[in-house]
């Protein structure tokens, strides 16, 4: 069964509405964090993916505006949904920016959250990852031939993706991170959550390598990483 909820990155520069939008948003289960700025958000989605992010176009809209650009094209992509004020005839122009959805101000929140809900329904399967080794799981996964995309997140929130096609690991995804650097961070968490999402092609392969020599490699990566650190720790 697919989660319900998402993580949302929340950017307005009005603090008083996005109190009321986050609180709006906790109470119907979704996780949020609030940014301060457009730059602060940016600075968060290098390091660490989201599942939404909803951007208020205040003015000046520059900033917030680029920030949409930018998050369209980074990996894992959010589904984006921008808000503002006398907007008028521009709707079309920033949904050509990237979002998936504009909302007016006040925020139409029963709107909103049906559209979070139809985002997450995207995945056929979660489990975690505390109980299962992780490398352990994608070789599994591997053995079974399927086209997949594996969505991995560790216990801190850092995540990515793992696009599997006929036994091998064609791309890796990771905030700024592709190839096999995304692919070793991955496999480096201790703990988290893992979900398959349906198969989509990657822009272009990035992992050439056969899957038992990446996932050797993997393991000590793994091993020399962790050493005497700490259980909790989100291991690089």
């Amino acid at each position: 069964m697919a989660r319900s909820h998402c993580s949302i990155l929340l950017i307005d520069l009005n603090q008083d509405d996005a109190k009321f939008l986050a609180r709006v948003l906790k109470q119907s289960g979704h996780s949020v964090l609030v940014a301060r700025d457009a730059g602060h958000a940016k600075s968060i989605l290098e390091y660490r993916g989201f599942d939404a992010l909803i951007v208020d176009l205040a003015v000046p809209q520059a900033d917030e505006l680029d920030l949409i650009s930018w998050a369209s094209c980074i990996c894992p992509k959010p589904r984006i949904v921008a808000t503002g004020t006398n907007m008028v005839n521009i709707e079309q122009s920033i949904i050509d920016r990237g979002a998936n959805l504009f909302l007016h101000k006040p925020v139409d929140t029963d709107k909103l959250l049906i559209f979070l809900a139809q985002s997450r329904s995207r995945s056929s399967f979660t489990g975690r990852v505390e109980a299962v080794d992780i490398i352990e799981y994608v070789q599994f996964v591997l053995l079974g031939g399927a086209k997949t995309i594996l969505e991995i997140t560790s216990s801190v929130g850092t995540q990515g993706r793992l696009f599997v096609s006929d036994g091998r690991v064609v791309h890796a995804e990771c905030g700024i991170l592709q190839g096999e650097p995304a692919l070793y961070r991955c496999l480096g968490f201790r703990e988290g959550t893992f979900s398959h999402l349906p198969w989509s092609e990657p822009e272009q392969p990035t992992i050439r390598k056969p899957g038992e020599f990446i996932l050797m490699e993997a393991v000590r990566k793994r091993d020399d990483a962790w050493g005497d650190s700490s259980p909790d720790d989100d291991i690089l």
